[in-house]
């Protein structure tokens, strides 16, 4: 946004270093008396200081001042507050003070209870030259929780009246606005009745204001971006006619603002623009706001609520809509927009929207969902892996977590090498055993039988009773799935050998198996209803497979020929006599290899 129109009228008197190093730094108050006087032959319109005289100094010069004040009749002097929340007494050291601003509140027209700063402990100039003043009224902000000063009170509540600010009752007096066309509405407006402006025109003045009657301050820039005069260079001209015309000819009915903005002076601030601003510059900064009626106001606080359930609405939509990513990329987009939209309300309308606190709860909320999903993927993750674990080796199922589109499951026609396996009398040994005793007795045997075909990269297609049935090269391709496969048959026989001979000697099954092996293309791939999928692999070499089994000798490992003629410059083979399965009027050539 483009700072707003600067009112040229307003103009800054400067008690600047200049000045302290011309008349010292406490300086006789005759030069304030000077000062007012040569302001006035110049035909400033409001002359406003932001410097309290709380004592009498010296008896000639405070005079000198208070002659000078009154025959000007247009000086406006501050008056120091405390801020209160809670209603109090106004307690001052002088019943003389106490006295004055009793006859100097205004009594207003207010259409409802609201809740503006009450006056607590003051500080007011001597009695005598707040009595010639045009005018006083309080220079007393609270600067924001940030510790910057943004806005200022206008009105604040004075027993059972108010009290105005200083440039309140400039600003008044400016436009001929008497306390009764004053009044507060519940709209949180100050509104100035019948105002009269340079053109003789009467319009309303409605200045928005919060809940503590704070009106948000138009910053015109920083302390350069005003008209300044010095302290001393008016003292320079005091006594020459010429220079006051000439002064005259360009400063009539401008306001003047005088301060001290010597260095080290205590009385600055941050701003919006700068960290160490003049506070006097204040002032003027809401003298401008107000004569130029480029007013902003803040959305009030329950729209605020409501436009902050809107933004964790919609991002709680989107949660539930939208993957991860698209989650992301929309409520970042829906920020951009908040953004947007409350910088256009700025520069347009003047409307300040909240920004710090809405983008503080979009981030806690797209946070919290983003942390709360990956808790929940994770989980979900580590529920497929263990599943997964159970038919595939852990190499696999890293690669199918971390990469899911790398390895299809949908189903597709591929060459693979099935494996069956069997145990030898096993329903023989079963019937005359315990549950307990078979379970154990399975879960050791598949136990290790698994971990060896995981051994190799091959893939546990499903447990049938005592039977196992495995394939090698899906889902991950395996250009020597024929060789992995036959090598763990011969890995499960040894392992078989050393399980019965741990087994026999304490009465446990005497463990033999059958190993059948077949290679050819079958169909592999996520297979079954829509209630339940298994990942599985179909055709006739897989039924092959399980005919070679049952043909195999107890304790050896029968093989195709198509798995032969792969695996045999590997592996030792023994051909034998062609062998005759159902299904099949030829007989099928196989091999057995040697362990």
């Amino acid at each position: 946004m483009n700072p707003p129109t600067y009112d040229s009228s307003i103009v800054h008197i400067d008690i600047a270093n200049s000045t302290i190093e011309s008349l010292g730094y406490y300086f006789p108050r005759r030069y304030y008396a000077q000062v007012v006087s040569v302001l006035s032959k110049m035909e400033f319109s409001a002359i406003a200081f932001d410097i309290l005289f709380a004592q009498k100094v010296n008896m000639v010069d405070d005079s000198l001042m208070v002659a000078s004040v009154r025959e000007a009749n247009r000086v406006y002097l501050p008056v120091a507050f405390s801020l209160e929340n809670s209603r109090g007494k106004p307690f001052a050291k002088s019943k003389q003070a106490i006295s004055f601003l009793d006859s100097t509140s205004w009594r207003l027209r207010a259409n409802a209870e609201n809740n503006f700063y009450f006056a607590g402990t003051t500080l007011l100039s001597w009695p005598d030259l707040v009595k010639a003043s045009r005018g006083v009224g309080f220079i007393s902000v609270r600067p924001d929780i940030d510790g910057v000063y943004r806005r200022v009170p206008l009105l604040i509540r004075y027993k059972g009246d108010y009290y105005p600010s200083m440039i309140m009752r400039l600003v008044c007096d400016y436009w001929k606005v008497s306390p009764d066309k004053i009044s507060i509405d519940t709209k949180r407006q100050i509104t100035l009745h019948d105002a009269i402006m340079q053109a003789g025109k009467k319009i309303d003045v409605s200045i928005p204001v919060d809940e503590n009657g704070n009106m948000l301050i138009n910053w015109i820039g920083g302390w350069g971006a005003m008209r300044h005069v010095g302290f001393i260079q008016l003292l320079d001209v005091a006594q020459d006619r010429e220079e006051i015309a000439a002064y005259k000819d360009e400063y009539a009915g401008s306001i003047g603002l005088v301060g001290d903005v010597s260095t080290g002076i205590s009385d600055t601030g941050p701003t919006p623009f700068e960290n160490n601003f003049p506070l006097v510059g204040l002032h003027s900064n809401v003298l401008n706001t107000i004569l130029t009626r480029q007013f902003l106001q803040s959305v009030p606080e329950f729209i605020m609520t409501l436009i902050e359930i809107c933004i964790a609405t919609c991002i709680a939509i989107f949660s539930m809509q939208y993957s991860s990513v698209k989650f992301t990329t929309a409520s970042v987009m829906l920020v951009f927009i908040y953004l947007v939209t409350a910088s256009l309300l700025f520069i347009y309308m003047g409307v300040i929207v909240e920004i710090v606190r809405p983008l503080m709860l979009g981030g806690f909320a797209v946070t919290a969902i983003v942390a709360s999903r990956y808790i929940t993927e994770e989980k979900e993750k580590e529920k497929l892996r263990s599943k997964f674990e159970t038919y595939f080796p852990p190499s696999v199922v890293k690669q199918m977590i971390d990469n899911p589109n790398t390895l299809s499951t949908k189903p597709h026609k591929q060459e693979v090498t099935v494996m069956f396996s069997d145990i030898k009398s096993f329903t023989t040994y079963s019937s005359t055993k315990s549950p307990e005793e078979i379970s154990a007795t399975l879960n050791e045997y598949f136990g290790v039988m698994t971990e060896i075909v995981f051994k190799y990269g091959g893939t546990v297609d499903k447990f049938i009773g005592d039977g196992l049935m495995v394939f090698y090269g899906a889902p991950e391709p395996q250009s020597d799935h024929a060789l992995r496969c036959v090598k763990a048959a011969i890995d499960m026989q040894r392992k078989c050998a050393e399980l019965r001979a741990k087994w026999e000697p304490a009465g446990r099954l005497p463990l033999r198996i059958r190993i059948g092996i077949n290679t050819g293309y079958v169909v592999v791939g996520d297979l079954g209803s829509t209630q339940r999928m298994e990942y599985t692999v179909l055709g006739s070499d897989v039924n092959l497979a399980q005919r070679l089994e049952s043909n195999a000798p107890v304790g050896g490992i029968l093989i195709s020929e198509s798995t032969y003629l792969l695996v045999k410059d590997f592996v030792r083979t023994k051909k034998l006599e062609p062998i005759h399965v159902k299904g099949l009027e030829k007989p099928i050539v196989v091999f057995e290899v040697l362990c």
